[in-house]
């Protein structure tokens, strides 16, 4: 018996509805112009750090599945919600943490502006920002949002913040200076660099809507490269002058979930808490994109990339990432 393809559209459109519902509510709440939230504290914040499509989604899925974590979205009841505080709190936040369509104006040759742009040679210097950056008016306010979204979500008890807006892989010791006395947590994810750069540049990351330029895929897996180099770079640099900073790689928690969520709890000292690994009897919230990000791991999700890259593709990103790549345990593959 053939499906009908409408029969779960009112669905689709409420879960979206309450989607938009959920990420935007915040504006509603005039609590944040009448109650300055100052009993609440900032504890231990979590960051998550890495590229898009590197795997952060399911990570901070599963630590926001731990009954004392919130974000921006909500607590434990609500766990796959929006997760990027600088696209949700774009409009209020300090200009350094904003997202970059709140940017303007736009870098030369960026018509549409996506997170994808930033780390690329010839703009990752306007989105870096360091500890030298930062400014007593900056770090009030940004302490100010986070005690009101905390507050708000976690009903008078301790809450752990958690984000993974991964513009902020650019911006890791200009953070910690904001927030080093509650001694912020950063884990940077990481993926195989000849999967992910590959990935990009065959996605919508460098079209011609985004860019005004037409380019080829060798100019898009460049730019590509690129962005992952300066986000590694980057992030390492500034793992220096921080107190707390892990690794974890997306395929080993693909592989071996239970074992790299503890290490990610021991880490940021939260109790672990076997609801947090993905499993089938597990329901997404109502009113949450991209449900397939949960189960079942894709534990080949590099494979389908890894299989068809050609030899002049391998060496480009050797040339941009190989540092990087062999420093994370990522093997060169061989070409189809």
């Amino acid at each position: 018996m053939s499906r009908n393809p409408y029969t779960k559209a009112p669905v689709n459109f409420l879960n979206r509805l309450m989607y938009i519902y959920r990420r935007n509510g915040w504006m509603l709440d005039i609590r944040r112009y009448i109650k300055n939230y100052s009993d609440v504290s900032i504890d231990r914040p979590i960051f998550l750090l890495g590229t898009q499509g590197g795997g952060l989604t399911l990570v901070s899925r599963m630590i926001r599945r731990n009954r004392s974590v919130v974000s921006i979205s909500g607590n434990r009841t609500y766990w796959a919600g929006a997760d990027e505080m600088k696209s949700v709190l774009g409009p209020i936040l300090p200009r350094e943490l904003k997202a970059v369509e709140y940017l303007k104006p736009y870098p030369p040759l960026v018509r549409i502006p996506r997170d994808w742009h930033c780390g690329i040679d010839r703009y990752v210097d306007i989105y870096r920002n360091t500890e030298k950056d930062v400014t007593a008016e900056t770090k009030d306010k940004f302490r100010r949002i986070l005690r009101w979204i905390i507050g708000r979500h976690s009903h008078g008890m301790p809450g752990r913040f958690t984000d993974k807006s991964q513009i902020y892989t650019l911006k890791v010791s200009f953070l910690y200076e904001l927030l080093k006395d509650c001694d912020p947590k950063f884990i940077l994810i990481t993926r195989n660099p000849y999967a992910m750069c590959y990935r990009t540049a065959k996605g919508n990351s460098y079209t011609a809507e985004s860019m005004e330029l037409e380019l080829s895929f060798s100019e898009r897996l460049e730019l590509a490269c690129q962005h992952w180099n300066n986000y590694m770079k980057y992030a390492l640099e500034d793992s220096k002058k921080v107190k707390a900073f892990l690794i974890i790689k997306y395929e080993s928690v693909l592989q071996d979930p239970e074992t790299e969520l503890r290490k990610i709890c021991t880490f940021t000292e939260l109790d672990f808490d076997n609801s947090m690994i993905p499993k089938a009897e597990d329901k997404v919230p109502f009113g949450s994109m991209r449900r397939n990000r949960w189960y079942p791991l894709n534990r080949n999700s590099n494979k389908k990339y890894l299989d068809e890259i050609k030899q002049e593709h391998i060496d480009l990103i050797v040339e941009h990432c190989k540092k990087y790549g062999e420093m994370f345990g990522y093997e060169k593959p061989r070409a189809l």
